[in-house]
């Protein structure tokens, strides 16, 4: 049912299981931009649009991925624990948990979405828009909480190939959805921002038939409701609520940041847009680490090999540093060509490429906060992580982008981004070697 991950060279395990998740958020990530650059050949309205959508939908996304990495945790900890059965048990209650979960969110989006997206800046014309497009979305989100947590319950298996190529395929098929309902190419119908919304919620539930087959055809799930499962329940929220909280974090911080910039007009609104959706593609390595660590270090921790925790958190930081600077070197080779992709009119693309030359250049510093708050979520402590990345954002990111728009204006707010993520991960890798080299603090960390 699962690879062990307790023995065997640290490094080739964290590239067999990065390597395929580099690929699947890839995918999600990709997905999200051809959304974009779709609705952008609509006009500079429809694309604004999408972006006031975008901290609503991450929002929603990250609750699921909070979720989903208390059941990554605890399914993680119990095949390290040689307790299959255990394992399947809580597949299976976290599969009906959000199932309730998606449904309840969707019927809360769709009743308050005028209200939160106006209050996000949002113009009423905007908001006719915005309409059209999250109505479909919240229908459609039950399948995609579904997916991000069970898709969590097969990588704490070991198994990162699977829901790579999950993603990979609904990304595939949104693709292809998406100019045929968006422009009504050939017999169907033109549905404008409508199609996009519509053309995504198609590919999540052809994804969802797929791995729903895929877990029972491997007997990694029962549809039969496990006893016990409000106790599986609790012990669920008690570890995804603070996770969920952590990952809400960024969304809400982001629409903080989409309300600050909304201040500078349309042109302004768009470009940050685009650029909420560059920053996550050039981090994906990054993202891959954080979905693929919680696996390892939930089996060797639930084997009792801490010492491998250590090492693994050593070797990603490391390559870390080095990937995210290559990475910036590349952006900002390609930020004039990138801004013409997204727009042909001269102030969105003027912003783009401010956004390219200066925010990505410490999304390293930001890679060693999102790593240790990972292996925080997979040795149960949750809570610690959320605690760390309120720091992070509202003691040092938001403050940082307050104080240089307001000295700088929108560059100075792109800069007071860059200079909170140094300030954080360099905060960060201090308290690391402090934990490293203190046996007290390491054994807190590490008991559950």
């Amino acid at each position: 049912m699962a690879s062990d991950l307790t023995q065997g060279a640290i490094s080739s395990w964290l590239y067999r299981l990065t390597a395929p998740m580099v690929l699947g958020i890839l995918s999600i990530f990709l997905f999200n931009l051809v959304d974009t650059y779709f609705i952008s050949l609509l006009g500079t309205e429809p694309l604004a649009a999408v972006s006031f959508t975008f901290p609503v939908t991450m929002m929603i996304m990250n609750l699921a991925i909070g979720l989903s990495i208390a059941t990554g945790a605890v399914v993680a900890r119990s095949l390290g624990q040689k307790d299959v059965a255990q394992a399947r048990n809580w597949v299976t209650a976290s599969l009906y948990l959000s199932f309730i979960l998606g449904l309840v969110l969707g019927g809360i989006g769709i009743a308050t979405q005028s209200t939160v997206f106006t209050w996000l800046g949002a113009s009423d014309e905007l908001i006719v828009l915005i309409s059209d497009y999250m109505t479909w979305w919240y229908l459609g989100c039950v399948l995609l909480i579904v997916l991000v947590i069970v898709n969590a319950s097969i990588r704490a298996t070991g198994n990162t190939k699977l829901p790579s190529l999950i993603m990979l395929g609904s990304a595939c098929i949104n693709g292809i959805l998406d100019p045929l309902l968006i422009f009504g190419l050939g017999p169907f119908p033109k549905l404008g921002i409508q199609g996009a919304a519509i053309a995504t919620a198609i590919s999540w539930a052809v994804a969802f038939i797929v791995v729903l087959r895929y877990l029972l055809k491997k007997d990694l799930i029962s549809l039969a409701i496990p006893s016990g499962i409000i106790k599986q329940w609790q012990q669920l929220t008690k570890l995804g609520i603070p996770a969920a909280l952590t990952n809400m974090l960024g969304p809400l911080a982001n629409g903080i940041m989409v309300a600050w910039v909304a201040q500078y007009g349309t042109h302004a609104i768009a470009a940050y847009g685009v650029g909420s959706r560059i920053e996550p593609l050039a981090m994906i390595v990054i993202m891959a680490f954080t979905a693929s660590l919680p696996p390892f270090v939930g089996q060797n921790h639930g084997a009792g090999e801490d010492k491998r925790i250590e090492q693994a958190l050593i070797k990603s930081m490391q390559f870390l540093f080095g990937w995210q600077l290559v990475v910036y070197a590349l952006l900002v080779l390609f930020a004039e060509p990138v801004s013409q992709i997204f727009s042909d009119e001269q102030p969105v693309q003027t912003i783009i490429q401010s956004f390219i030359y200066i925010v990505p250049l410490t999304y390293f510093a930001m890679g060693f906060t999102l790593v240790c708050t990972a292996t925080l979520n997979a040795l149960h402590k949750t809570h610690l992580s959320l605690n760390i990345n309120l720091i992070r954002l509202f003691l040092f990111y938001l403050p940082c982008a307050w104080l240089g728009q307001h000295f700088g204006g929108l560059t100075g707010l792109f800069w007071g981004c860059a200079i909170g993520n140094l300030l954080m991960g360099s905060t960060m890798l201090i308290l690391f070697m402090r934990a490293k080299n203190n046996p007290d603090i390491r054994q807190r960390l590490l008991s559950v």
